[in-house]
Formats: structure tokens, C-alpha cells, sequence
């Protein structure tokens, strides 16, 4: 029986409560401000069962749903009154034909990942290599079939990620695990269900991107997750002494509070769409974690940065200063015209 993921709208407000009582190091910066306004909006609109359909936008930018209309960024403000004049007519018509021609598009579009990933000979190596878990929580619509076996192409993704750094990185030895800006949860899940070792996690996250990988990790692991609602107000925040699985979802402020041993400190793409001062405070307290020094640093981001939204991807080392990193690029799993940065401690 397959997993379902839950609404819990009393959780999402005591996070959206407390984060307007922050500094300004942990709300969201320029890259994310109106992203997270718009996804805050959908999500009181759609819910989260279906948050990687294209009935809605509240993964954009971090999670793999589909954008058929665009009408539905125009959800808060002012961009609700254009929402509702491109609904009249004759402006109505016009919008609805075009929703239909890009539906076709994005049909298309599947259809051609489907034979490319299918004829790649990196998808089986790494289908040999890894278990993929079920994949499609969410409602996803951008799946491939595979050898009579379907698969979320973003869970192929971040796989491919992963095993490019599990060249330079033995996770088999890995039981703790630190990842900001972890999406909707695809690393993590991975993680555990790939390496029986790794039973205590971190996962930080900006709300109400940390609501939606909350409640979608809840849909597989229950108990063991816990969410900002139990850890809120204690004043530490670390893994207990047992062997049981414990993956922590915590707000950025949290980290304040956050006195645990890390194997592998991660963050796959957010860096670079953050204002420095907001990496160099995390870099902060995850130094001045215990051991720190012993823990494997694993940053990755895209190529064709864009100096007016995005940092220089090279400068990420800078804000480790005490660390030194091997670098390499690889291809992105189904578009060999970009590639992927990697920047791993040594």
C-alpha cells in the first residue's frame, strides 16, 4: 500500500508564527522571498497532496511539478486581481487554450525523457547500483518506466548526484547527516533506505518549504520524523544514544541550538540563491559543532550561474575556510548540455 502524505495547517502556522520573529539572517533572501510567498499561498489554497502535480505551484524551484499555468503564480497581492482578469472573456478563452497547448507540450516533453533515460546506459548502472523507494508521493507527474518498473526522473537525479560523490565519500560508513536546504526530502529518503547505517539526520529547511518536506518524509518514516512543533522550544537539539531512526526537522534559527556529532554536512543547489551573510552564519554553528573538523563537507550547485540573483559557485569553499575541497563537474543525468558543480572536503 502505497504511503499518503498529510495536511497539518497547525504545524505549517507555528512555523510561519514563529519565523516572523527572526532575524533577518534566517528569512528567506531575494531569490526565495516571493517563491515562498507564492508557495505559502498555494498551499493554503491546494493542500500538499498533490504539491508535485500541475494543479499548482508550491514546489517551484525546489521540488518537480509540472507549471502548466502560470496564472498560478498570480496568487497573493496584486497578482491576484490579474489572476482574476485573465479568467474574464474574452481573456478567459484566450488563457485556457494556451494552458491546453502547454499541457500537450509537457506530455511531449515526458514522452522524449522516457526513450532518452531509457536508452542511457547510466540509468541501469545506477538502477544495479542503488534502490530506488517508492517515488511518485505527491502526485508526481514527470515518471519514466523503466524495464516495466516506474520512476520519479527527479529520485533518478539526485541519485546520479549521489553517486558522484559516493566516489569520493564512503556512506556505507555514514550514521549522521546534516543537509540544508533539502528540498522536499528525495536526498534523505534515498540516504536511508540505501544505507542501513545512517539513522540520524538533520534536515533544515526554510518554512513553508520545511512544512512540505516535513509532512512528505512523515509519509514514510511516521514517528521518526520529528517536526518543528516537538523540538521548538528545547533549548538543545541532538540525537539520542539509540540505534532507532531520528530524522529532525528543523527552521533555520534552530540551528542555534542544534549540539550533535555530523558525519556528512550537505546542501545540493540553496547556497549559491542565498545572501552570504545567511551561508557564512550556518557555516558558523556547523563549525562549532562537536568534531566538526572530522566531518565531510558535500556542496553542489548547476553551472550558468547568474551573477545578478545567484553566487559564484567557486566561492562556496571560501565560506569553509579551515577545509580544503577537490572539485569536479559532471553531466546532468538527462541534459547533457549542462552540468552538474561538486565540492567535496578532503
Amino acid at each position: 500500500m502505497n504511503p499518503e502524505i498529510q495536511d497539518d495547517f497547525l504545524l505549517l502556522k507555528l512555523m510561519i508564527d514563529d519565523s516572523r520573529y527572526q532575524s533577518s539572517l534566517y528569512c528567506p533572501g531575494p531569490y526565495w522571498s516571493t517563491k515562498i510567498k507564492n508557495s505559502m499561498s498555494e498551499i493554503k489554497r491546494c493542500g500538499i497532496k498533490d504539491f508535485r502535480g500541475s494543479s499548482n505551484l508550491i514546489g517551484v524551484s525546489y521540488a518537480d511539478n509540472l507549471v502548466i499555468d502560470v496564472r498560478d503564480a498570480f496568487n497573493f497581492g496584486f497578482g491576484k486581481i490579474i489572476r482574476w482578469m485573465t479568467k474574464l472573456y474574452p481573456f478567459g478563452i484566450i488563457y485556457d487554450a494556451q494552458v491546453k497547448q502547454t499541457q500537450n507540450y509537457a506530455a511531449e516533453s515526458i514522452r522524449l525523457s522516457q526513450e532518452i533515460l531509457n536508452q542511457k546506459p547510466r540509468v541501469r548502472e545506477l538502477l544495479r547500483k542503488y534502490r530506488i523507494p517508492y517515488s511518485h508521493l505527491g502526485g508526481c507527474k514527470t515518471t519514466v518506466n523503466i524495464d516495466g518498473w516506474d520512476y520519479a526522473i527527479h529520485y533518478l537525479n539526485v541519485l546520479d548526484q549521489h553517486d558522484n560523490v559516493a566516489a569520493h565519500i564512503r556512506f556505507h560508513e555514514v550514521r549522521t547527516v546534516f543537509e540544508i536546504g533539502g528540498g522536499f526530502g528525495t536526498n534523505i529518503h534515498l540516504l536511508i533506505e540505501n544505507y542501513p547505517k545512517i539513522k540520524k539526520v538533520i534536515y533544515l529547511d526554510i518554512p513553508p518549504n520545511l512544512y512540505v518536506g516535513t509532512q512528505y518524509l512523515k509519509a514514510f518514516y511516521g514517528k521518526a520524523v520529528h517536526d518543528y512543533g516537538e523540538h521548538r522550544k528545547l533549548q538543545e537539539i541532538k540525537f539520542s544514544d539509540t540505534d532507532e531512526l531520528e530524522i529532525f526537522c528543523i527552521a533555520p534559527w534552530q540551528i542555534e541550538r542544534l549540539q550533535t556529532q555530523i558525519d556528512i554536512f550537505m546542501n545540493s543547489h540553496s547556497f549559491v540563491e542565498m545572501p552570504k551573510e545567511t551561508i557564512s552564519n550556518y557555516t558558523k554553528y556547523f563549525m562549532n559543532l562537536p568534531q566538526s573538523e572530522k566531518s565531510k563537507i558535500v556542496l553542489i550547485t548547476y553551472d550558468n550561474f547568474d551573477p545578478t540573483t545567484t553566487l559564484d559557485p567557486d566561492s562556496l569553499p571560501q565560506f569553509f575556510p579551515s577545509r580544503k575541497f577537490q572539485f569536479f563537474l559532471s553531466n546532468i543525468l538527462i541534459e547533457q548540455s549542462r552540468k552538474n558543480l561538486y565540492y567535496v572536503s578532503v
